[in-house]
């Protein structure tokens, strides 16, 4: 793929992923080609990252709904990638939505910086 749209895939702006061309820093093989175009080596797709899957219920009485919703949507993303962690939320409700939005994106958070036990 070419060196943009590996850059955009990955959260990188292109001026850096091409000055980490230039500085021979790239995290993944390119090469140039003849008219100038500088393409990317991803063998069977990019599989940098982690995938998070996050699911809550506003009550205990949903308990079993949580887990079938954790089952299901566990289901789903393993058929796309490993799943790296799940986050479970009960009771959410009783700290208001910012709150539990919050809870959610720090964990999130934290599962991406790995400091996760």
């Amino acid at each position: 793929m070419k060196l943009a749209e590996w850059a955009c895939r990955n959260g990188v702006h292109p001026q850096t992923a091409y000055r980490w061309f230039r500085e021979g820093t790239m995290p993944v093989p390119a090469r140039p080609l003849p008219p100038g175009t500088i393409m990317v080596d991803v063998a069977g797709g990019d599989t940098q990252g982690q995938v998070v899957v996050y699911a809550r219920v506003s009550s205990v009485d949903q308990r079993a709904d949580l887990d079938r919703q954790v089952a299901r949507v566990t289901a789903w993303a393993t058929g796309v990638r490993d799943v790296t962690e799940i986050l479970t939320s009960l009771c959410s409700r009783l700290y208001g939505r910012r709150a539990a939005a919050n809870r959610a994106s720090r964990a999130v958070a934290a599962a991406t910086a790995g400091d996760l036990p």
